[in-house]
């Protein structure tokens, strides 16, 4: 097991990372105004990473999820709130790009748009009633109905809805009504510039991940053109909640580790050089200080670690339910490293951390929805002690639909 960067991982960290410093001068402004930093996109697309997801055929980068990892990683440490919706945008190039059942000029379509033209595309994947505790409340609830020109005709209501209003396209998922399998779905790219039939409820004002926008979204008989209907999912949550697990929410996962170390990163710099008045050393040197930093630090390179060995047994042994556990495994342990860094880092950097100018306490707010975004660490926590024991989660009463 080697989780060393290839050539292409370095590439892309060390792009993340460049990135990284531009991203952190919008990143407060945008938290305040709750607003997406346009600037902030345009400058991710004309470092060329919106054809990230899409493999070499199709013209993209085909930045598979150890070398995303090391990007998103990057990218959190200087704004989590854009790293989390570009992210977004990542999980729905890649798998239009990738899933076999998609129609390949459809695909091929897709890939255009992004690359050649600059579009931006928003993944919006909850439900209004969803929980993960009970994952199979996930399948959607929006409806599709073919059309006579071979396209789809769609309503429904989708909850947070991040970067929806900066995007051209919404990759989405439905519920086909010509069709009786309650676990079949149909993916495809919404126009989102459809005033008549598609409108923004701006609910987003939230503690933290502001200027991620993840607003209420209420779809009333939009239309989807054929060249942008990419194709079937059957058994949704096999092929889609335990398969796809790396892409549709292990890359966010990432950003919460970005997050993470970019805090231990600001308690070490400032309480690492910070003299109180009348002593000649840091305060770190005094040992209830050190301790927290010292545990805090080792956590959360605990998680990088599990990180980065789901991401590498994704890219090695692909999907799978060894691959979904890895990732399960390693969400809960950000979890719980990111409780012990808000409990013992808050309390060590003082008063002095929570002061908005100083960039901890928006940090702070921001990293508060890692343990609660799908799946939440209770879900983690139960799915991964099934498998475990050698059980089938997919038995789990929480998996049981009506």
């Amino acid at each position: 097991m080697d989780f060393e960067l290839d050539e292409q991982g370095r590439a892309m960290a060390e792009t993340g990372k460049r990135l990284a410093g531009a991203l952190a001068e919008r990143a407060a402004g945008a938290d305040e105004r709750r607003l997406i930093p346009a600037e902030s996109f345009a400058e991710l697309r004309a470092a060329g990473l919106y054809g990230a997801g899409f493999p070499a055929e199709l013209g993209g980068l085909g930045v598979r999820s150890t070398a995303w990892l090391a990007t998103v990683e990057q990218l959190a440490q200087g704004d989590a709130s854009t790293a989390l919706g570009f992210n977004m945008h990542y999980v729905a190039t890649r798998l239009a790009g990738e899933l076999p059942s998609f129609d390949a000029a459809a695909r091929k379509h897709v890939a255009s748009l992004v690359i050649d033209d600059g579009a931006l595309i928003s993944a919006p994947l909850s439900e209004p009633s969803s929980s993960s505790l009970l994952p199979g409340s996930f399948l959607p609830t929006v409806t599709a109905a073919r059309t006579p020109d071979g396209g789809l005709r769609v309503s429904g209501t989708k909850m947070f809805a991040s970067i929806w209003e900066a995007s051209d396209y919404a990759f989405m998922l439905a519920r086909p009504d010509w069709s009786d399998d309650p676990t079949l779905v149909i993916a495809f790219l919404l126009p989102v510039a459809q005033p008549e039939h598609i409108v923004v409820e701006d609910v987003w004002d939230t503690l933290g991940m502001r200027a991620t926008r993840s607003n209420k979204v209420a779809i009333d008989g939009a239309h989807v053109p054929a060249e942008l209907v990419l194709g079937p999912i059957d058994n949704f949550v096999a092929n889609w909640i335990v398969a796809q697990a790396a892409i549709t929410w292990g890359g966010y996962t990432g950003c919460y580790l970005g997050l993470a170390e970019a805090m231990v990163a600001w308690l070490a710099e400032n309480l690492g050089t910070r003299t109180a008045k009348g002593y000649a050393q840091p305060m770190g040197y005094h040992p209830t200080i050190s301790s927290a930093v010292g545990r805090i630090a080792t956590h959360v390179e605990a998680a990088r670690l599990m990180m980065y060995r789901a991401a590498w047994k994704a890219d090695t042994e692909g999907p799978g339910l060894g691959t979904c556990h890895a990732y399960l495994q390693a969400k809960l342990m950000l979890a719980d490293a990111i409780g012990r860094v808000v409990e013992l880092g808050t309390t060590a950097g003082g008063l002095n951390a929570l002061m908005r100018p100083r960039g901890y306490e928006r940090m702070l707010r921001d990293v508060t929805t890692a343990a609660i975004m799908p799946p939440n660490a209770y879900a983690c926590a139960e799915m991964a002690g099934l498998i475990t024991m050698g059980l089938d989660p997919a038995q789990a009463p929480s998996l049981a639909t009506g």
